[in-house]
């Protein structure tokens, strides 16, 4: 450590002193005592005028004067209007002058100094008393200026060191103080080196092109040389006469310096261990002082401090990109997810969305931020009833729950969401990652798949019962008709054989109905207008529905493409909905309608038909058994059940679907979903 020592004051070798007096005896004799006992430089002025030119020509050069010893009495400009001059002028600041007066009262004196002396002697003078004077004043002198001197060095160190804590690159920083050596200590290079690789080398050199450092100046060992020596013992360290001390090594201390005549090294300590050397070489006005050394030890451990907070921003940044980096993957990964993701804060503010929602909503992830998720997302004032976010955010515990609606389409969506707490160490703080997941598609298939499952059971079964009773009714129908041809109408047992073949008929037809709906037809696909098909049906059901008084509204869509299809299976299809709507509406004592309304689907894929009624709707429980064959919800003996079942077989192969919604008290819609292109026989 670097013990502080109070200055020393080193006179200049050789002080120049001007002696002005008009006497050139007595001038002449004090200059010859002044250069024999301290081999003084002595310039002498025989009149005021003559003194103020020499002054003036000094000014700014290796000769100026340190001293005037000025005879207070002379004429035409008196030694009072030198010194007058001497006062007014802004270069000659740290001059001292000494009046010499033959007038012994107090007045004279006083005036002596008033004027602006900095001492005075009285005629006849003794030379040993002027000689001690003449060295005190000297000695003042140059104490004032290494005083100011070692001010504007702090003032230079200061600004050095909140220039280089200013800088957060660590090569800026070397330079930065490299540079500021100079304004601190006025040398005539400077260097910085470094730990790399076992080794020091040198980073940066005072004016020279860092390309060339490696050729000119070759790696230090560590511990070799008084630069190794720093860096090992943590201690800095100048000479003055570098040549005789042992440590030094000039090919190792100084290879680029011709001639070394002063050097100073101060070691650069982060977290007590060395990681460079700050050295500088030639002092420009004269030797290194220990002040030097502390100014430099100080201006090393500023460099110092400004290296580590530089490495540690560096660290910093450095962790920065690896979270940006990772937070871009996760993002990309998030983006990639078809599914809606967004994180909320605890005031329901987004505070992230992906890309799945952003094109959703048309807008970016930037202007999305900050707004609050059920404002944005469903204009709604306060958050909405099905949420559970809620819990996630305050009890820190993930949630999962169901939402279900009716499209637009009126076709059923469900989604399953789930939130997730996002764990934060900062109270106040929760976050919480909301998941939608589309399950609409997927419920669709099961009820598909577990449809045709109950279909073709059913349709196994029906065949196989229908065959079986085939035979014995074909011989009941038969003999039926036998006996009414035999008995008279007006035999008591004439109404008896007809029910019995009227039963017959009617279980006939059932029969007809399951074998037609067991059986695989042969489908003729061809390109068809559904609007057309519809409108042949309509005409097939227009007097039935015109005298049961159901006013039927039409919005069929001008521009659809035309759909692969079995025209006469299609109006199959439509002729059983529009018997069932006309049914669903019998018991409304006016305004019996029904809406048929075709369109494209929002992605151009699917040709739609909704076919509406106001009537009496269904249950939940109703609807789960809709296309069950035999499950009817008409009144006995009005239907077979079988016309659902055979509808949603038909659509099925034109790998179509078919949806129903309903209400008890609030009619009944069904969606018939067809591929706009080729389907496949």
């Amino acid at each position: 450590m670097i013990q502080a020592n109070p200055p020393q004051v080193q006179l200049k070798p050789t002080a120049h002193i001007l002696v002005v007096d008009d006497e050139p005896e007595i001038a002449e004799s004090l200059a010859d005592y002044l250069t024999k006992k301290e081999n003084f430089k002595i310039s002498l002025a025989g009149d005021g005028r003559t003194a103020i030119d020499l002054l003036q020509a000094a000014i700014g050069t290796e000769t100026e004067f340190d001293l005037v010893l000025l005879d207070m009495r002379m004429p035409v400009m008196s030694g009072q209007d030198v010194l007058n001059w001497i006062r007014q002028h802004p270069d000659l600041q740290y001059i001292r002058v000494v009046l010499l007066t033959a007038a012994a009262g107090s007045h004279e004196k006083v005036e002596a100094l008033s004027a602006g002396a900095d001492d005075y002697i009285t005629k006849p003078y003794y030379p040993q008393e002027l000689l001690a004077r003449v060295k005190t004043i000297l000695r003042t002198q140059q104490l004032e200026k290494q005083l100011q001197r070692q001010s504007e060095q702090l003032a230079a160190l200061n600004q050095v060191g909140q220039r280089v804590a200013a800088t957060l690159e660590t090569h800026e920083v070397l330079v930065t103080a490299v540079d500021g050596v100079n304004a601190v200590l006025g040398v005539a290079l400077a260097a910085v080196l470094m730990v790399e690789g076992g080794q020091l080398r040198y980073q940066y050199v005072s004016g020279l092109n860092e390309d060339l450092l490696p050729d000119l100046f070759p790696s230090v060992q560590l511990g070799q040389g008084i630069i190794g020596i720093t860096f090992r013992e943590k201690t800095a360290v100048f000479l003055n006469h570098p040549q005789t001390d042992p440590r030094f090594q000039a090919q190792v201390d100084a290879p680029y310096q011709d001639h070394i005549q002063s050097i100073i090294s101060a070691p650069l300590v982060v977290r007590d261990h060395s990681v460079g050397v700050l050295t500088a070489y030639n002092k420009t006005d004269g030797s290194f002082t220990e002040v030097d050394l502390d100014l430099f030890a100080s201006l090393a451990s500023s460099i110092s401090e400004a290296i580590e907070n530089a490495w540690l921003f560096n660290r910093i940044r450095l962790r920065q990109q690896e979270l940006l980096e990772g937070r871009n993957t996760l993002q990309a990964l998030i983006d990639g997810i078809p599914h809606p993701i967004y994180t909320i804060s605890d005031n329901w503010q987004l505070v992230s969305v992906n890309k799945s929602k952003t094109d959703e909503l048309s807008a970016t992830d930037k202007e999305l931020a900050g707004q609050v998720c059920y404002q944005t997302f469903f204009g709604r004032e306060r958050p909405c009833e099905h949420c559970q976010a809620g819990l996630t955010l305050s009890h820190k515990q993930a949630q999962h729950w169901v939402v279900k609606w009716n499209g637009p389409d009126h076709l059923p969506r469900e989604w399953d969401i789930n939130a997730y707490p996002i764990p934060s160490a900062q109270t106040g703080a929760a976050r919480a990652v909301i998941l939608w997941q589309d399950r609409t598609e997927e419920r669709r298939l099961e009820n598909s798949l577990l449809q045709a499952g109950k279909l073709a059971a059913i349709g196994q079964l029906a065949a196989g019962v229908a065959h079986e009773i085939n035979n014995p009714l074909t011989v009941i129908n038969a003999n039926a008709q036998l006996l009414k041809m035999t008995i008279p109408i007006e035999d008591d047992n004439y109404e008896s054989v007809d029910l019995i073949a009227l039963a017959g008929d009617r279980a006939t037809k059932v029969v007809r109905g399951l074998l037609d709906f067991a059986r695989q037809e042969q489908y003729d696909f061809t390109p068809a207008s559904i609007n057309r098909t519809i409108d042949q049906a309509l005409d097939l059901v227009h007097y039935q529905l015109q005298t049961a008084n159901i006013e039927v509204f039409l919005d069929l869509a001008d521009d659809l493409p035309d759909v692969i299809a079995s025209v006469e299976h299609l109006k199959s299809v439509w002729l059983n909905l529009l018997v069932n709507a006309r049914d669903a509406v019998q018991s409304l004592p006016e305004n019996r309608l029904i809406e048929i309304t075709t369109q494209l689907s929002a992605d151009g894929k699917y040709v739609q038909v909704f076919i509406r009624d106001n009537g009496k709707g269904m249950s939940s429980a109703e609807l789960a058994h809709i296309f069950e064959p035999f499950y009817t919800t008409k009144d006995p003996g009005k239907g077979t059940g079988l016309g659902l079942a055979t509808c949603h077989r038909i659509v099925e192969q034109h790998q179509g679907e078919v949806n129903v919604v309903s209400h008890a008290g609030e009619g009944t819609t069904f969606i018939i979903r067809l591929p706009a292109g080729d389907v496949e026989s």
